[in-house]
C-alpha cells in the first residue's frame, strides 16, 4: 500500500523494479504525456503530492500485490533518497552489498546527502528468505493493483494525526 512520493522496488535477478508510483503533480503530467520523465526529474512542480497521511482527513492507497520468490529484495525509500539516485544507482548500492543489507542501507544514504540530500532520507531493504516461497525463476515480474476504498480519518477533527 501506498500514498504519497514514498517508493518501493523490487530486486530480483540483479534487476530492480519500481512498485509504485508517486502520487504527484509531476507524475499525472508524465502520465498524461504532457511533459516525459526525464523533465519530471527537474520540473518546479515536482514536491507537489496529491495525497498524504495526516494531510487530509481522506485518502485513497495505491495498493499492488506482488508474487514474491525467494531470494528478492525490497527496498522501501522516501522521496529523498528517490530524488537523489536513480534506480540503476541503487541496484548498483544493493548488489555491492547482497550480504551487508545494513550496509547498502548505509551506503544509500551516504550517496543521496553526498548529491546534495537536502530532504528526509530514509531507507529500509528487507531479504525474503522463507523457506514457504516459492524458488527464483525467470520469468516477467507479475503485479496486481487493486482497487481501494478511501481512508477516513475517524477523529472528531482532523489534527493531522491518524486516528
Amino acid at each position: 500500500m501506498q500514498i504519497g512520493d514514498s517508493r518501493a522496488y523490487l530486486v530480483r535477478n540483479a534487476q530492480i523494479y519500481q512498485l509504485t508510483k508517486d502520487q504527484s503533480l509531476v507524475q499525472q503530467l508524465v502520465d498524461a504525456k504532457q511533459i516525459k520523465p526525464e523533465e519530471a526529474e527537474t520540473h518546479i512542480m515536482k514536491n507537489v503530492i496529491l495525497q498524504a497521511l495526516g494531510a487530509q482527513s481522506e485518502v485513497y492507497p495505491v495498493v499492488v500485490r506482488l508474487y514474491p520468490q525467494r531470494g528478492d529484495i525490497l527496498l522501501l525509500c522516501s522521496d529523498g533518497l528517490s530524488n537523489k539516485l536513480r534506480a540503476n544507482d541503487l541496484l548498483r548500492v544493493i548488489l555491492d552489498n547482497l550480504d551487508d543489507l545494513k550496509n547498502a542501507c548505509f551506503t544509500l544514504v551516504k550517496e543521496a546527502n553526498e548529491r546534495g540530500g537536502e530532504d528526509n532520507i530514509t531507507a529500509v531493504l528487507a531479504k525474503l528468505t522463507g523457506s514457504d516461497l516459492p524458488e527464483p525463476i525467470e520469468e516477467e515480474i507479475k503485479l496486481e493493483h487493486l482497487e481501494f476504498e478511501s481512508i477516513h480519518d475517524t477523529s472528531e477533527e482532523n489534527t493531522g494525526e491518524l486516528a
